[in-house]
């Protein structure tokens, strides 16, 4: 029998707890000494065996000191892992961050079982596999998905990035996370493109510079199929704006002038309907931009779609109203200059397939 096993078998039989602790330091140091050594699959299983049973009775703080010392090692016992991974997080901490001998079964059951800073830190590990980071998606809350989207190691299916951007609309430091990832994909991030703020929107826009075409055609396809499965209903006062508004634009009669014409005359729906039509997008957009009195995103919209820059000026100041508006119509003139058409146009073909779905959709009305 070998000295490794003796002790073994001396810690599993100590009953005193100071003597315990010693016996299990010895046998923690006799376990690392052994991956150099060689250790037999008999030994294995008794280390496991064996230091499960006796950090049953330790305290946190030597809990603590074990999880340290074995989350980093590749051939830690699982069965202590595991256990150690499912204490309290004072002492499962290290073992969710660092350690590989743990499995994606084991981690996506912590991640159901356990709170958020069980998840958190399960986010945060050098690699988060695609059916883990699912797992956190389904469950954790905002703090984790943002400890999740800034991890570079981690996976993140076509699914589960459409439910985080989804949770991002309401969360800056979310959408700022996903905006820096490499792998959001591009039809994701165009469509949030005028809901955040002007520095965001310059890095999206940056990004659908370099795109290779294919990859801008791709996103593209994927942005119809979404928009398809959502074709929500229009209200009853927008579509009756929709009839007015389309009957303006089969005559060639609405323009700029006539959105500056509805926004005067209190016809908010009216305006927002028309300003979808001349600048191509959907209707909701079109209304947060102006809710949000995002004078860059409607720059944007209008320098791509031809509006001139005396009409965006006069918009932008009713928009904004009173005085203070009156006051800033130079700045909002030089706004739209600064707007890079050839940037804005291309942003802008993702918002051209919402507003070709509600065309579809108001016929379908009649």
């Amino acid at each position: 029998m070998s000295v490794r096993f003796a002790r073994l078998k001396d810690l599993a039989q100590e009953r005193s707890s100071d003597k315990r602790r010693e016996l299990l330091r010895e046998v923690t140091d006799m376990f690392f000494v052994s991956a150099e050594t060689g250790r037999t699959s008999a030994e294995a299983a008794l280390f496991d065996s064996v230091l499960r049973e006796i950090a049953m009775a330790m305290q946190d703080k030597v809990l603590r000191e074990l999880a340290e010392r074995f989350s980093g090692a590749p051939d830690a016992p699982i069965g202590l892992m595991r256990d150690l991974a499912n204490h309290a997080f004072e002492v499962a901490e290290p073992v969710l961050r660092r350690s590989t001998v743990l499995g994606e079964a084991d981690l996506v059951a912590i991640v159901e079982k356990h709170g958020e800073d069980h998840r958190r830190a399960i986010a945060q590990r050098e690699r988060v596999s695609e059916r883990v980071s699912s797992a956190l998606v389904a469950r954790g809350d905002n703090a984790t998905l943002r400890a999740l989207v800034a991890n570079a190691g981690a996976e993140i299916s076509r699914t589960d990035f459409e439910t985080v951007f989804e949770r991002a609309r309401s969360d800056d430091a979310l959408t700022q996370g996903i905006v820096n990832r490499v792998d959001a994909p591009l039809d994701l991030l165009n469509d949030i493109v005028f809901a955040v703020s002007a520095a965001l929107r310059a890095q999206i826009l940056a990004r659908n510079a370099v795109v290779d075409p294919e990859a801008l055609d791709l996103a593209l396809e994927r942005a119809r199929a979404r928009v398809e499965r959502r074709n929500p209903g229009m209200s009853e006062a927008y579509a009756a704006a929709e009839t007015d508004v389309r009957r303006k634009a089969s005559c060639g009669q609405l323009s700029a002038a006539t959105l500056i014409a509805y926004y005067r005359a209190d016809m908010r729906e009216h305006f927002l309907v028309g300003l979808a039509h001349l600048t191509d997008v959907d209707v909701s957009v079109a209304d947060s931009v102006i809710e949000r009195g995002d004078m860059d995103a409607l720059a944007m919209m209008c320098r791509a779609s031809g509006i001139e820059r005396p009409l965006f000026v006069t918009m932008a100041v009713l928009a904004c109203g009173g005085q203070r508006a009156m006051d800033k119509a130079e700045e909002f003139g030089q706004l739209y200059t600064d707007v890079p058409i050839e940037a804005a146009q291309r942003a802008m073909r993702f918002y051209r397939i919402r507003r070709t779905n509600a065309d579809a959709a108001a016929r379908a009305l009649g």
